[in-house]
């Protein structure tokens, strides 16, 4: 019998590199929120400092109110567009998951049914193997019973 030969077997090789690639954009995406979430982290901390700090000076001149009401301007801008970009990313990350879920049962239907025909080609080379060794024996038992 010849050898095992899976049709799809290309269409699963794509199947899995689609699902590596899916996986791939999933992690990129985790990537970016963790980046974001530290930055606004690091905004946040950042902000505390200087509250901590101007609370520590014994007299405050204008600059330093100037300056320090610009950076918290600036804190509360940014924090807003990071919070927007934060929405964005669960966004796209739930989009992916899907993505990537979709993926995933395309290959396990292809590789289920990979199984199958594997199976089946299983069964019929045993069969065809106990055929052969069944002609084997009465060919056998034939030339002795002829002797």
């Amino acid at each position: 019998m010849k050898k095992f030969r899976f049709p799809l077997e290309k269409l699963l090789r794509y199947r899995r590199a689609r699902l590596v690639a899916e996986q791939g954009k999933l992690e990129r995406i985790l990537a970016e929120q963790r980046t974001v979430q530290e930055r606004r982290a690091a905004l946040e901390r950042e902000d505390r400092m200087v509250m901590e700090n101007l609370r520590r000076l014994p007299v405050l001149t204008s600059v330093e109110l100037d300056a320090a009401s610009a950076f918290r301007r600036f804190a509360e801008t940014e924090t807003a567009r990071l919070i927007s970009v934060e929405g964005e990313l669960a966004s796209r990350l739930e989009r992916q998951r899907e993505a990537l879920l979709a993926a995933r049962r395309e290959v396990e239907v292809l590789e289920r049914l990979r199984e199958r025909r594997y199976d089946d080609w299983r069964r019929e080379l045993d069969r065809e193997m106990e055929s052969q060794v069944a002609d084997l024996v009465v060919a056998r038992w034939r030339s002795q019973d002829g002797h």
